[in-house]
């Protein structure tokens, strides 16, 4: 019995032993890793690319990750970064301080040529999000052809925090969810090959905060030569971000709050002490406009990002951009009002008024939301859009109009995000909420999966050559001065020259009016 024992525990041991050699392991800057095989997609979860940011590190720029011995374990994501606007699915998922990891999605290690590669950066109004959410799964896009890298960035206060005792010390300060994501982009130039991906082929892409983050991006000189493409998802593209001054005087409201006061080494000890649970709850219950945002600091933002497009301080990328039909679904969260929204139009109102019920526009709420969807999202699009063009760029726009199916009698036009899905897909939901996943299943028509492939083989297709075109896909124009042309992706998507024409150019009026700075036409 005892032999026979051993002999057990033996075979046990090799059959262990066989499973972890089986499992896809490649070796990056700081070890080896290994990952796990799903759905014909090789995954690695939750790799750190730079050090914790706690404790001295809290409100540093990120500093080097370390290195490991033997092979470490990538199968599960790291928690996403500390955060009190979380909806029911971030709600679920642990979160910490030692945020600061990545996933990979990719369909070889070994193929016989780099792959591009496409660099995901969540929304989440900078306050909320990560890369866990189930929504965000890599391994459809990867299938297309592509590398998919996801990342945690730094949120609220411990990611946008300008103040001047942290300033003296002569680094770079406040736009600390910036400089994460520089330094994810840096670990993928240096180390996606490991993965099969091209360092040389990068796209960003991202939605809302994710979307102006592209924006930010595609204006920092510090992530200069780190991507070659940009994706903006509904990224507000024409919205102004606070002056250092601005940043500077939120963030000592913020520790006065905290009954911290003071400019000096000191201060700085007792800003590192904060229990993390205080400095997320003091957001809570916030609008958005009162919450934290990368700012014009002089270092990673030198300008206005609609700025610096027109003055084409910009990335030498090819760039996409959009919003959808229903942007306004965000309306509430934003704390403004149907009221708010119609007097910021000012004396020109009448005259709005009237081009709008040129669309059958004609209720105050009705109004407001278009103005919302048009001058916060659209607006942005096109015109950055159109300042990339000038620069000799590629450009394309995008409206996103299609609803599914199932959803057309419950919901008026596509929500702020609601695109979403059909660039990842739902494979993410199949491992830790099944019963979601089946009920995803069952509510998705063969005309939806129809328009997710499209739109992921526009993405992909985008992320490979600077041009979303493909055979079998409606013809999807550059758009440029005097020639703005639009995909209406709806069942049956097709390009639009001058969509919504005199809209925009309303919108583009009152940015100028208050900016001084012209959309080209």
């Amino acid at each position: 019995m005892r032999f026979l024992g051993i002999l057990l525990g033996c075979a046990l041991s090799v059959t262990a032993t066989l499973a972890w050699a089986a499992t896809p392991q490649t070796r990056v800057g700081q070890g080896a890793v290994a990952g796990t095989t799903e759905h014909g997609v090789d995954v690695f979860r939750g790799i750190p690319f730079a050090a914790p940011p706690i404790g001295k590190l809290r409100w540093q720029p990120p500093q080097p990750a370390a290195v490991w011995s033997g092979v470490r374990r990538a199968t599960q994501f790291g928690p996403i970064c500390p955060q009190s606007v979380t909806g029911p699915l971030a709600a679920s998922l642990p979160q910490s301080e030692d945020c600061l990891t990545l996933n990979v999605w990719t369909a070889s290690l070994h193929p016989s040529a780099l792959r591009p590669v496409m660099v995901w950066i969540y929304g989440g109004g900078f306050v909320g999000g990560g890369s866990a959410l189930p929504y965000y799964d890599g391994s459809e896009l990867a299938q297309h052809g592509v590398v998919v890298v996801s990342f945690n960035y730094r949120l609220g206060w411990l990611g946008f925090f300008d103040d001047p005792a942290l300033a003296a010390k002569g680094e770079a300060t406040g736009n600390y969810g910036l400089m994460d994501q520089i330094a994810a982009l840096h670990w993928v130039r240096d180390n996606i090959a490991a993965f099969g991906g091209d360092p040389h082929k990068v796209t960003i892409f991202g939605e809302s905060a994710g979307g102006m983050s592209v924006n930010d991006l595609m204006t920092s000189p510090l992530a200069r030569g780190l991507f070659i493409r940009a994706i903006s998802e509904s990224g507000l593209g024409l919205l102004p971000l606070p002056s250092a001054q601005a940043a500077a005087h939120a963030a000592r409201a913020f520790l006065a709050r905290q009954n911290i006061h003071g400019d000096g080494p000191k201060a700085i000890a007792e800003m590192r002490r904060l229990p993390v649970r205080a400095i997320v709850a003091d957001l809570k219950g916030k609008p958005f406009d009162e919450t934290p945002t990368p700012m014009i600091d002089g270092t990673v933002l030198r300008q206005q990002p609609v700025a610096a497009f027109a003055h084409g301080d910009i990335a030498h990328a090819a760039y996409l951009a959009g919003s959808n039909s229903n942007e306004a679904s965000l309306l509430a969260a934003t704390g403004l009002t149907t009221g708010a929204v119609l007097s910021r139009t000012g004396p020109s109102l009448p005259q709005v008024r009237a081009l709008y019920a040129q669309h059958g526009i004609r209720s105050n709420t009705a109004l407001a939301g278009a103005l919302f969807d048009d001058r916060i999202f659209a607006a942005g699009a096109q015109g950055l859009a159109l300042f990339d063009a000038q620069q000799r760029q590629p450009a394309f726009v995008y409206y996103f109009a299609y609803v599914p199916q199932k959803l057309r009698s419950q919901v008026h036009g596509v929500g702020h995000g609601y695109e979403i899905p059909f660039v990842f897909g739902d494979r993410g939901y199949a491992g830790r909420y099944p019963k979601f996943a089946v009920k995803l299943q069952r509510n998705t028509t063969a005309q939806d999966r129809a328009v997710r492939r499209m739109v992921q083989r526009y993405w992909t297709n985008f992320a490979k050559t600077g041009n979303p075109n493909g055979p079998g896909l409606p013809r999807w124009p550059a758009t440029r001065p005097g020639h703005e042309t639009t995909l209406v992706i709806r069942a049956h998507s097709h390009a639009v020259a001058g969509f919504h024409r005199l809209r925009l150019q309303s919108a583009y009026a009152a940015f100028a009016a208050q900016s001084h700075l012209h959309i080209p036409q």
